[in-house]
């Protein structure tokens, strides 16, 4: 196979070429003018990328030459027709350039414009207008020979500057990336056509990439700055495959005055290598980037060789094998296949507890299965732990969804559980053997026995959700779960008023008593209560003597004047004002002391406290009444 020469600057050389096609041509050089003036490869490129960083020796690194995932066929297929959208439309000067070209020289024009790179199909060998896109040769390529698709896009630009080329022909595509086509000879014809192309191309940098032959190996080499060896050269210290495949592909290195040019010309220049670095480099960036990227799930493991543990955190493609390291300093890669999750040893913890984490907080994968919840401002319970390698202790949560992490101790706080009070404050019975515990270490302080009875007036809500009650005179609190509702004396007995048809409820069934119907308007007195369904549930002092388990919603249910056993004469406060027992509207105030007789009164649940209503009131059947602070 000959060596792909690029002595000149590409487009120079190809416009060199239609010069002397077209003088021979019987045009007017007019017209001569006009084809080179339409004709604008790089119209995109306002400065080029700083050559200050242009290191001869290491023009690109061996993981970006590999890196074949970089663009995805719908990403390469959007950047080509971003670059040349096919929109030179002029179809007399199509006409003109068909009529005078040689058979090497075809244009396709279709749909009112000229087809370029971005549009067109190709089959195999030559044929054009039909078969696949260049996104889709370029693609499949770079995932065949495992070549990133941008270096080859690259290559196609500095070649033959057909990504930016509006009017490309035939002989532009037939020596598309300049393979078997040297400077100082003809193009080998066994190597013609688009698709041809690319993959000899490909196959070359995927050769030496893999440590096959190549005339500049890593190390040092003369290298001439020019096809004319009396233009001369320098050593160069090649130090990767990648850079060494560029110049087994242009064996040459730009002097002095090719760096200043920028694209540009100068004397005894040659523009390939350099032409390579400046199109990636203000096309993709980062030429010769770090070779490592960020692992996904950094993370302890183990060499299988070796039996050294590391905390690995990057990682670089090297062929079809990938290998890790824990610096992207560090050359000592380890590959992949080498390494195993580690088979951590777990200690239970002296005290294991609730510990919260922070935005400080380290957390540490153990597998390639870790999940990435936030720690900050999350209360976990630990009860595991183990010693890393570097000697810090990582704990373990208890939770089994988190097996696959562990948190450095040093990088959590201590926590302490606020206390809130109960909307209901109550007593409860312990419906299993428990205890009482520690809401942060889930330590046992207290036995509990089935039955025991307990007054419980606050609660701490634990971070997996759970409830803890807090009895009054106790330490600790009892798990909510760990306890059933019992029946709890209301601290006003008193007569209450069905609202509307309903039924007894049993607690602990959930079946309702429909043998009796609770009729609208029925009164009942009620002196013992539960709470069932997240509201007070009351029972009448006839189940309550019966110790039957049955009551009354509190919502089914409301307040009912209550006949005093006798009339009571009460001193009524001079400033005291008569209140409508449902509305607490005010009525009549009273400007001096006076006494009265009362003979019912009502419960004003909203003010805790009961209002008595006067003989008058009571014949009237008003609700107005007089609160028994107001009563002497």
């Amino acid at each position: 196979m000959k060596k792909t020469v690029v002595g000149f600057d590409v487009v120079e050389r190809r416009r060199g070429r239609r010069r002397l096609l077209f003088g021979i041509m019987t045009f007017a050089m007019a017209f001569c003018f006009g084809f080179l003036s339409q004709r604008r490869y790089d119209s995109d490129v306002v400065e080029a990328a700083s050559l200050k960083s242009f290191d001869p020796g290491y023009i690109i690194s061996d993981w970006q030459m590999g890196n074949y995932q970089s663009m995805s066929e719908e990403e390469i297929q959007a950047f080509l027709t971003r670059k040349n959208p096919c929109n030179n439309t002029n179809y007399d000067y199509y006409l003109s350039l068909s009529a005078s070209a040689s058979p090497n020289y075809q244009w396709h024009f279709d749909n009112g414009h000229f087809i370029c790179l971005s549009e067109e199909l190709f089959g195999d060998g030559e044929v054009i207008g039909e078969g696949d896109t260049a996104a889709h040769i370029l693609w499949e390529t770079a995932q065949e020979y495992k070549i990133n698709p941008q270096a080859l896009i690259v290559l196609l630009q500095k070649e033959t500057g057909l990504i930016t080329d509006p009017i490309p022909n035939t002989w532009d595509y037939r020596r598309a990336t300049g393979y078997g086509c040297p400077d100082t000879a003809p193009c080998s014809s066994q190597y013609y056509g688009f698709k041809n192309q690319v993959k000899k191309a490909a196959a070359l940098f995927r050769t030496v990439l893999d440590g096959g032959w190549t005339n500049y190996p890593l190390g040092e080499n003369y290298v001439q700055y020019n096809p004319n060896a009396s233009c001369g050269g320098s050593v160069v210290n090649i130090r990767s495959l990648a850079t060494s495949a560029l110049y087994r592909y242009t064996p040459y290195q730009p002097n002095d005055g090719a760096l200043a040019a920028g694209y540009g010309t100068a004397q005894c220049g040659a523009y390939g290598n350099r032409n390579f670095y400046l199109y990636f480099e203000d096309w993709f960036g980062g030429v010769t980037g770090t070779d490592y990227s960020n692992m996904d799930t950094p993370r302890y493991m183990i060499n299988t060789e070796t039996g050294l543990i590391k905390m690995y955190k990057f990682k670089r493609y090297n062929s079809d094998d990938m290998c890790l390291s824990d610096s992207e300093k560090n050359n000592d890669c380890t590959p992949y296949k080498k390494l195993e999750n580690v088979n951590w040893e777990w200690d239970l913890m002296e005290v294991p507890r609730y510990l919260a984490g922070n935005k400080k907080t380290i957390r540490i994968d153990l597998t390639e299965k870790s999940d990435k919840p936030s720690l900050n401002n999350t209360i976990i319970y630990y009860n595991k732990k183990t010693v890393l390698p570097d000697g810090k202790q990582c704990l373990l949560p208890e939770d089994e969804k988190y097996i696959d992490w562990c948190v450095v101790f040093d990088t959590l706080t201590e926590v302490e559980f606020t206390r809130q009070e109960m909307v209901f404050p109550r007593v409860m019975e312990a419906k299993t053997q428990t205890h009482f515990i520690d809401a942060v270490t889930n330590n046992h302080i207290l036995e509990v026995n089935k039955g025991d009875h307990y007054s419980f007036s606050q609660k701490i809500i634990l971070p997996n959700g759970s409830v803890c009650l807090v009895a009054e005179n106790e330490h600790g609190c009892v798990l909510e779960s760990d306890l059933m509702e019992t029946w709890n004396e209301m601290q006003v007995e008193r007569t209450m008023v069905v609202k509307s048809n309903t039924y007894k409820i049993n607690i602990y069934t959930d079946e309702h008593d429909e043998s009796i119907l609770m009729d609208k308007g029925m009164e009942r007195r009620y002196v013992s209560k539960t709470y069932y369904g997240g509201e007070w549930c009351l029972r009448t002092e006839y189940d309550d003597m019966r110790k039957n388990n049955k009551c009354v919603l509190l919502s089914k249910l409301g307040e009912a004047w209550e006949k005093l056993p006798v009339k009571e004469n009460k001193r009524i406060k001079m400033g005291a004002q008569k209140k409508n027992a449902f509305t607490l509207t005010g009525g009549l105030i009273m400007e001096n002391e006076e006494s009265r007789f009362f003979v019912s009164r009502f419960y004003v649940a909203s003010l805790g406290e009961w209002c008595y209503r006067s003989q008058y009131d009571d014949n009237l059947k008003t609700d107005y009444c007089f609160l028994e602070s107001d009563l002497k």
